[in-house]
């Protein structure tokens, strides 16, 4: 007999017309949160939580934090939470929804492979910040609200420019060390001439990346002979073509593996690998880790919610 699955609440937001962030504010956010409500949610949207009055506590999962006044949340899409107020008591929260793929595929417009990364790292993990930490980050969050529930000329605009600020130091505080830093840039080198040369071939690899795929094919896009291609392409992308084909498979292997709860064989022969020899090696070179020890670690969240049963609300 299968195990049951526990339930889960799906809530799902609509953005508004020409916008990037939804503010959700007011005298209706105060409230007795979590009364009634013994399940984790998620959202479509990436999350940012303000606690202006109350206490009780903020679930992440199987952490615990506890909440007061000045603490704030930044909770990526399709993460498990819920916030809990003490037994008896009223919290007072406002809320931004952003729409970061939106926003993130307009600040690089001419960079999609910039784009997946900065995306990767803003969703890598939820944030707890207690009152008086990360003042950076709630600076441009104040300054969103204000522009939000003010909405003065050019509000949305305002609000846009605010909000890139916030991504970016997001992303910036994610960056551990100078090696991660170093690997970017490495990888996302950009020389605008044999950039330019190489593009056709990447936008194949990327289109075709589960097919077989021959340097002769890339080579005869960009109008150049093999020995001019691999040599151009080793220069700007610090990878050699084949390489940077299996660095796109696994890209996509995780996504599939964080999202789906297909066998691991079945995501590597869809991801072009037709051995999976093949497949762990190149996996624990550009990862770092094992498909099953990546898989459970903490960051791959939306790969759990598989093991829930899903129900759907519109928004609170």
């Amino acid at each position: 007999m299968s195990k049951k699955k526990q339930e889960m609440q799906y809530r799902y937001y609509e953005m508004p017309e020409d916008s990037y962030v939804l503010a959700l504010t007011g005298q209706s956010w105060v409230r007795k949160y979590g009364d009634g409500i013994p399940y984790l949610h998620f959202h479509n949207y990436l999350e940012i939580g303000v606690c202006h009055k109350g206490t009780g506590e903020m679930v992440y999962e199987n952490t615990v934090y506890r909440f007061e006044p000045g603490c704030f949340t930044l909770i990526p899409p399709n993460y498990p939470h819920t916030t809990n107020s003490d037994p008896g008591t009223f919290g007072f929260w406002e809320y931004l929804f952003v729409d970061c793929e939106g926003l993130i595929k307009l600040m690089f417009s001419k960079n999609e492979d910039k784009a997946r990364a900065a995306l990767d790292e803003l969703y890598r993990r939820p944030y707890f910040f207690k009152s008086g930490d990360g003042e950076a980050l709630m600076k441009d969050i104040s300054s969103i609200f204000e522009e939000q529930n003010e909405r003065k000329n050019l509000y949305k605009q305002k609000s846009d420019a605010y909000l890139v600020d916030l991504l970016i130091n997001i992303i910036r505080m994610n960056e551990t060390s100078a090696e991660s830093e170093q690997v970017e840039n490495d990888a996302f080198k950009d020389e605008p001439g044999d950039m330019e040369r190489l593009t056709p071939a990447i936008d194949y690899i990327k289109a075709h990346f589960m097919e077989e795929i021959y340097i002769g094919k890339l080579a005869e896009l960009c109008a150049l002979s093999e020995t001019h291609f691999r040599r151009l392409f080793n220069d700007n992308l610090h990878l050699s073509p084949l390489e940077y084909v299996n660095s796109i498979r696994i890209h996509e292997a995780c996504k599939e593996l964080r999202t789906s709860d297909k066998p691991i064989r079945t995501v590597a022969y869809e991801t072009g690998f037709t051995s999976m020899s093949t497949f762990q090696r190149n996996f624990m070179k550009f990862v770092g880790m094992t498909t099953h020890e990546w898989r459970n670690h903490p960051e791959n969240y939306e790969y759990k919610l598989q093991k829930y049963k899903i129900s759907t609300y519109e928004g609170w």
